[in-house]
């Protein structure tokens, strides 16, 4: 079981993470928690001991399950049409609106036109980033993978 915790890990860290950056469904660590549901329900229970201990395995087994069905759920969602549209336009308005305001100044309107033009730039170039939770500049990390993985070398 043991082995096969390392080999999960070290598949999520090094297939699945690319795999869903790459929009791949990744096909190997679903092959290791099957693997790892078979260890755990082959084992003859003898004791109340070895069933608590076993029912805690398996409660294990069904959170990292879910998780796993999270995380891939996760790399394919993306942000609905409705929202962009949304973001777009009203970005258009709000830029348009501040072109209309009376200011006396040209260099102070220019400016403020300026402010407000980078301010939605940024905004949605952050939005866009998010879009792709396991790609981009802004993605979901393997590290929880990688700590356990280093913590279980030493066992």
């Amino acid at each position: 079981m043991k082995n096969q915790v390392r080999s999960y890990a070290e598949a999520a860290i090094h297939q699945e993470w690319p795999e869903m950056a790459n929009n791949e469904e990744p096909k190997q660590t679903l092959v290791i928690l099957s693997e790892m549901w078979q260890t755990v329900k082959s084992v003859r229970i003898t004791s109340p001991t070895e069933q608590i201990a076993q029912d805690h395995a398996l409660s294990e087994l069904s959170s990292l399950a879910g998780h796993r069905l999270t995380r891939l759920t996760q790399s394919t969602m993306r942000l609905a049409t409705v929202l962009w549209c949304v973001l777009l336009v009203g970005g258009t308005l709000t830029i348009v609106s501040a072109c209309l305001f009376g200011m006396q100044g040209e260099k102070l309107q220019a400016l403020h036109v300026f402010s407000l033009s980078l301010l939605i730039s940024l905004a949605l170039v952050a939005i866009a980033d998010i879009h792709r939770p396991f790609h981009g500049l802004i993605h979901v990390r393997d590290y929880a993978f990688q700590w356990a993985l280093e913590s279980m070398q030493g066992n």
